[in-house]
């Protein structure tokens, strides 16, 4: 309450507030929010070197993935504690915030908090506009977003320090913290699946096919979890040629069938083809086929709707930084909004189309562990000479779970 309180009878204007992006660091992403993850990151993951592995497969029941939606983890964010925070005068907007968080529908979530943002923005509620991008941040993290949470969070900071909120300050670092150590979970992860994927085909290349049907089906799961497509793509043409080895011939046209799925909601229309191309139709009626290839068309229309849709966001979010530039920060969150409300009618895969090698990806957490020990330190710092316990132990949790 008293930092609240604090917030609330100091001064922050509006040119202030137009003045984010030169406080963030070099090392965070500094464009919109909503297409910060495709600027900031990603190359297109390679393909495997061959489709011709060499491999067989032991028998097993194939299992069908949603492959464009995650297995749900955990939802760490406290829905409720957060919007209670927030005391919005509009109870259908909290309500309807609520709900769209607890279904998980984030996106739509985003763009009604960015609303609430502007709102507070404009109306000078700093203290209403730094939770509300907090919150921002939080999500963005649980959704894997992170470089859109390092700008959300980056603001939130900029505003907590412009106003000597001491404790606003802390949560801030704290949220910088967990989000690196998020970065490196999902880099050793990463990792962990390719070596996985390798040392199936290996062990498979030598003749030794017990437990690799289970460990490719792993591999697939856990890619999905962590958003990487094209990974799970090759462990399903992985699992394809184990079982064409054993004269399995209807499991391997599933998993081929599921490996030109997932390349064609990516847009990878060459892997599709050749997939297709290699299915056996001897196993497939004609009738099978033609609802393969109008689902498969449909997956690559989806893609190429994205593209537009992501495209077209993009260029709000310019006209975002154009506006702010001139001084018109309403006209400038209108835009930031429509980016956003533009985003939340395209699939969730669309912003996890091209990422960066395992091996770049591992390297970069390395810096990610540096940077979360020096947030989590500046938060711990902050919470001792504060008295806060519960924030200095919960910050020194966080720093157990850096490697």
């Amino acid at each position: 309450m008293e930092a609240r309180l604090q917030w609330m009878t100091s001064g922050v204007t509006l040119a202030d507030m137009m003045n984010f992006k030169r406080y963030i660091p070099d090392h965070a992403v500094t464009t919109v929010p909503a297409l910060a993850l495709l600027v900031a990151l990603h190359f297109l993951l390679s393909p495997d070197d061959s489709a011709e592995t060499g491999i067989e497969a032991i028998s097993g029941d194939l299992v069908s993935y949603d492959y464009w939606q995650p297995d749900k983890e955990t939802n760490e964010l406290d829905i409720d504690a957060r919007l209670s925070q927030l005391e919005l005068d509009d109870v259908k907007r909290d309500r309807l915030i609520r709900e769209l968080l607890q279904q998980g529908k984030y996106k739509q979530a985003r763009t009604q908090l960015l609303a609430i943002a502007a709102a507070s923005m404009l109306a000078d509620d700093q203290v209403r506009l730094g939770d509300t991008l907090l919150l921002l941040g939080e999500v963005a993290i649980n959704q894997q977003e992170l470089a859109t949470a390092e700008v959300y969070l980056q603001e939130a900071l900029y505003l907590a320090m412009s106003r000597d909120n001491i404790v606003g300050t802390a949560r801030c670092y704290q949220l910088l913290g967990q989000l690196n150590i998020r970065a490196r979970e999902l880099a050793r992860r990463a990792a962990n699946t390719y070596d996985q994927l390798w040392q199936a085909r290996n062990s498979i290349a030598r003749g030794i096919y017990q437990g690799v049907n289970e460990n490719l089906q792993a591999v697939i799961r856990d890619n999905l979890e962590i958003r990487r497509f094209g990974a799970a793509a090759d462990a399903w043409e992985a699992l394809a040629s184990l079982h064409e080895k054993v004269h399995d011939g209807y499991q391997a046209q599933l998993a081929r069938i599921e490996a030109a799925r997932l390349f064609a909601s990516t847009g990878q229309v060459t892997h599709v083809r050749r997939l297709i191309d290699g299915l056996d139709r001897s196993l497939i009626s004609d009738t099978d086929m033609q609802d393969i290839e109008r689902e498969i068309n449909a997956l690559f229309q989806q893609h190429q709707q994205d593209l537009e849709k992501t495209s077209q966001a993009r260029d709000y979010q310019m006209l975002y930084h154009h506006y702010l530039r001139i001084g018109q920060p309403e006209r400038a969150w209108k835009f930031r909004i429509k980016s956003s409300e533009t985003l939340s009618n395209t699939s969730d895969r669309s912003m996890f189309q091209r990422q960066a090698d395992v091996i770049a990806v591992l390297y970069n957490s390395n810096f990610a562990m540096d940077r979360a020990r020096h947030y989590l330190d500046r938060a711990g710092k902050i919470y001792d000479d504060s008295g806060v316990s519960d924030g200095l132990e919960q910050t020194r949790e966080m720093e157990s779970l850096i490697y």
